[in-house]
């Protein structure tokens, strides 16, 4: 058991690349492939926030598809919620435009857990270039998970 967790790996999928994954389901898209391995393979462990949840919700509801409804349980019922503390989020804060609610909480989360942020959002780039967070962009993930 101890072994296992050693090979664990922790994410918070950022809703871009959800989005990414359902906004033209039709298309085959890697993105969708990540999210798959992401959500199936034991190895990985997926965390979030309460905000996350309700961004993964709102973006189904907006790009509507049998593959959006499926994605998206499969991601509930994979994410282990973090009850975000606030001395994560006075870190995040530092580096997150202020105007971003959201974000500073994904990043706090990410600070919260050790977690890797997964996403192509470019107001993760300071707390990234600080070394605060480790953030992979859509392509670096599926690079590293799916292979070229």
């Amino acid at each position: 058991m101890k072994q296992q967790r050693k090979n664990m790996r922790l994410f918070l999928v950022d809703a871009n690349v959800f989005i990414a994954a359902i906004k033209n389901p039709d298309k085959k898209a890697r993105s969708l492939d990540l999210i798959i391995e992401l959500v199936e393979n034991e190895n990985i462990s997926l965390v979030g926030n309460d905000l996350l949840l309700l961004e993964f919700g709102k973006y189904s509801e907006k790009f509507r598809s049998e593959t959006a409804s499926h994605l998206l349980k499969r991601l509930k019922d994979k994410i282990k919620l973090v009850d975000v503390k606030e001395d994560s989020i006075k870190i995040s804060r530092k580096y997150i435009p202020k105007a971003e609610v959201v974000d500073i909480i994904h990043a706090a989360t990410c600070i919260q857990v050790g977690s890797i942020m997964i996403t192509n959002d470019k107001h993760f780039d300071k707390i990234s270039q600080n070394h605060i967070i480790e953030v992979w962009n859509i392509s670096t993930a599926i690079e590293n998970l799916l292979g070229k």
